[in-house]
């Protein structure tokens, strides 16, 4: 009997195993391309705020090498 229901291809529910296997493996393709691409996106996001950040501070050093040198014996106007 054991036997019997081994080479059984559909349980009672009448959810045949091939079919199951395929949608599963869909589905598993899908949550993989789906990781991928979050993954890729989040990367791209990472290094556009990288990038942003090291412009900033690019910005204010080239500001900081233009502001005039004021000294203490300086007077201020």
């Amino acid at each position: 009997m054991a036997l019997a229901a081994k080479k059984l291809n559909h349980s009672s529910g009448g959810v045949d195993k091939k079919n199951f296997e395929d949608s599963l493996q869909r589905i598993s393709d899908q949550v993989r391309w789906i990781d991928q691409k979050l993954t890729m996106k989040i990367d791209n996001e990472v290094w556009q705020n990288f990038q942003d950040h090291q412009n900033e501070i690019r910005y204010t050093k080239s500001i900081i090498k233009n502001v005039p040198f004021i000294a203490k014996s300086d007077k201020v106007k």
